[in-house]
């Protein structure tokens, strides 16, 4: 039996075979840098869409990083000019890559020294391509599923497997934060990195693999099976008791309801929600209809998909936001010019007001949906009141063209906001006068109250949502709407951080929304909380003056 050590990456405990992931390959067919960029570039976007269809759009972040490094002339020149010198290409990627990552293996912050890992993926890549290399992953004939083993894997490493065949990572490369971890998660399985000594000896031996403690244990004798079939079993005892949520609306302990709504991207998102009990749809993040397509989608194409959601969640409400482009999220065909900085640019509504004619294709198409069936349009990125009347303008103006061409509409409409600007949370008092309900969006609300780009690895510590900034402008939103009488929810990350519940319940939430496999987790920490003891936390989390100091009082309570 060997016993690996290494870091605690994703949580979980599984026992089976493990799998080793090699991709050695000798160099041949070479091709010229810039086509090997183009064929990366290529790459990438199509691992982007794969991981936005299957893990929604902040995984598929990681991709959209790697796309502006290989369009960044900071990184491709460099490496050019070493080859105008008389460097080989594959020397000068080598020499360029490690050059830049070693930048960042100088800072303290362990999460900048794993960002430098995706400088070296980059440039892998690259060397892969220049080589004529092929990647891809095939598993072994059958439906068994595998500890993927491997030196490193990449994000575009892991979304090569057929995930519904993964039991779990393990890497002799990488750190807590790494990216791989971060997709393990959103898969839902184990990972274990920095295993010094995994090698791939490893290759179809069976093996424990522990999320929690950071062991590996290949081989294991009769005593360690004993002591960790127990943990195997307890483990399933856990997500089985999750069971006992599922079929149930959440209540806190003390009786309060609260309403857990799913996230999702495309229709097919809620399979299987058939024998789960949830409170609708609290986002459809529309942009997936059009970025999963070569040319803009018909108000047709867009009718069918948001009807088919609508009569599967009915009776229950879905809020549907409307086109949120710009920023990192580009789509060719709308010709959005390149901007020094796109994420204080034309994006959310911002772009959708400036482009009527398909905003207006999109209301036309949520409109004949909704028909017979209530309505809640949410609108992104606002940080002006005028925004919120040209909108509604503009609906009714659709409205009464498709009630002239005798097609039926929605009677029943909402027209709500996501509250994720530092300007519409400040101004949310006003807001709730001219809309019908909120919903925050914490992962771009963090990223501008703390002026700090949630992509950037050198701002990584600052993006914090832990900092009493933060947790203090939440709190006044949830209070503005509740004293203006309209709902409020939370639909980014933090409503599936089970850190933040009993903070966020304590301040007046009634309403989350959260990826669906998290439903049942955050169901079951609902019902172990008391509501007034949780208004006692957040009395005091609010009183903090520093991050440290919220996570010693959270950690505490």
């Amino acid at each position: 039996m060997k016993i690996l050590n290494g870091i605690a990456g994703a949580p979980g405990v599984v026992f089976g075979k493990v799998l080793y992931f090699d991709k050695k390959s000798e160099c041949s067919n070479e091709i010229s840098i810039d086509e090997a960029v183009e064929k990366c570039l290529e790459k990438v976007r199509k691992m982007y869409d794969k991981a936005l269809s299957d893990l929604g759009e902040d995984k598929a972040k990681i991709f959209s990083a790697y796309e502006m490094l290989l369009e960044d002339v900071m990184f491709t020149g460099p490496i050019k000019e070493l080859i105008e010198t008389g460097k080989t290409p594959i020397d000068a990627v080598t020499e360029v890559s490690e050059s830049m990552s070693s930048i960042l293996l100088k800072k303290e912050s362990e999460y900048l020294r794993q960002r430098a890992d995706d400088i070296i993926n980059v440039g892998n890549m690259i060397k892969e391509a220049l080589c004529g290399a092929d990647s891809d992953f095939t598993m072994p004939d059958g439906d068994d599923k595998y500890i993927i083993s491997a030196r490193e894997l990449t994000p575009v490493d892991t979304m090569l497997f057929d995930h519904s065949r993964l039991l779990g990572f393990v890497t002799k490369e990488g750190g807590a934060t790494s990216h791989t971890v971060i997709l393990a998660k959103s898969i839902g399985i184990p990972a274990v990195v920095g295993v010094s000594e995994l090698d791939e000896m490893t290759n179809l031996k069976e093996a424990y693999l522990d999320g929690y403690s950071g062991k590996f244990l290949v081989e294991p004798n009769d005593e360690t099976k004993k002591i960790y079939d127990k943990k195997v079993c307890e483990e399933a005892e856990f997500i089985k008791s999750l069971e006992t949520v599922k079929q149930h609306d959440a209540y806190t302990k003390d009786g309060e309801r609260i309403k857990v709504a799913v996230n999702i991207g495309k229709p097919s998102d809620l399979k299987g929600i058939e024998n789960q009990s949830f409170d609708g749809v609290g986002l459809f993040r529309s942009e997936f209809l059009y970025s999963s397509s070569k040319g803009k989608p018909s108000v047709h194409e867009q009718y069918e998909a948001y009807k088919k959601v609508i009569d599967l969640v009915y009776p229950n409400s879905v809020t549907i936001r409307t086109l949120d482009v710009g920023g990192d999220k580009q789509l060719k065909y709308f010709n959005i010019p390149k901007e020094e900085n796109p994420f204080l640019g034309n994006r959310g509504i911002r772009l959708c007001l400036s482009n009527e004619d398909i905003f207006t294709e999109q209301l036309k198409a949520l409109l004949m949906a909704g028909a017979d069936k209530k309505l809640k349009i949410m609108l992104p990125m606002v940080t002006r009141i005028d925004e919120i009347t040209r909108a509604r303008q503009l609906l009714e103006k659709a409205k009464k063209e498709l009630i002239l061409e005798n097609v039926a509409v929605s009677e029943n409409i909402e027209l709500g906001i996501m509250i994720e600007t530092p300007a519409s949370a400040i101004m949310a008092e006003v807001f709730a006068k001219h809309c019908d309900f909120f919903s925050i969006g914490t992962n771009d609300l963090v990223q501008y109250i703390m002026s700090a780009d949630r992509g950037n690895s050198a701002v990584e510590d600052i993006y914090n949502p832990y900092n009493p900034a933060v947790l203090r402008m939440i709190n006044k939103v949830i209070n503005d709407g509740a004293n203006a009488g309209i709902e409020v929810s939370i639909c980014g990350d933090l409503a599936a951080n089970t850190d933040f519940t009993e903070i966020l319940l304590g301040m007046g939430l009634k309403k989350f929304s959260v990826p669906l496999p998290m439903i049942n987790r955050i169901k079951k920490k609902i019902s172990d909380i008391n509501l007034s003891s949780a208004q006692q936390l957040t009395k005091d989390v609010l009183s903090a003056e520093d991050e440290n100091e919220v996570i010693k009082i959270m950690r505490k309570g």
